[in-house]
């Protein structure tokens, strides 16, 4: 690994424990399999900078997705009657607006 890649290569990374973070590829690769609930509703759960040939990355309580596959599942989660979300038993799905 050249010195150039770990330097300059970051992700932002969100998790279900702490929210968004930046983290440098050395800090996401000593954490990465400590924390395996990376979420995010509101687009990738992972997202690499200056790095296109890693895309972003999908994901809902830990779960990898395509892109086609969590929109097709946020918008059944938005066509969801509002009684049917509140007794969902996933959590983000009885929270989501």
């Amino acid at each position: 690994m050249s010195e150039y890649y770990v330097d300059q290569h970051y992700i932002t990374i969100y998790t279900l424990e702490y929210g968004k973070e930046k983290l440098s590829y050395l800090e996401w690769f000593s954490l990465h399999k400590i924390r395996k609930l990376y979420h995010r509703i509101d687009g990738p759960s992972m997202e690499w900078i200056d790095s296109p040939s890693v895309g972003p990355r999908w994901h809902l309580e830990g779960k990898q997705f395509s892109e086609e596959q969590f929109n097709q599942l946020i918008q059944e989660v938005k066509d969801m009657p509002l009684v049917l979300r509140l007794i969902d038993p996933r959590k983000w799905v009885r929270e989501y607006k």
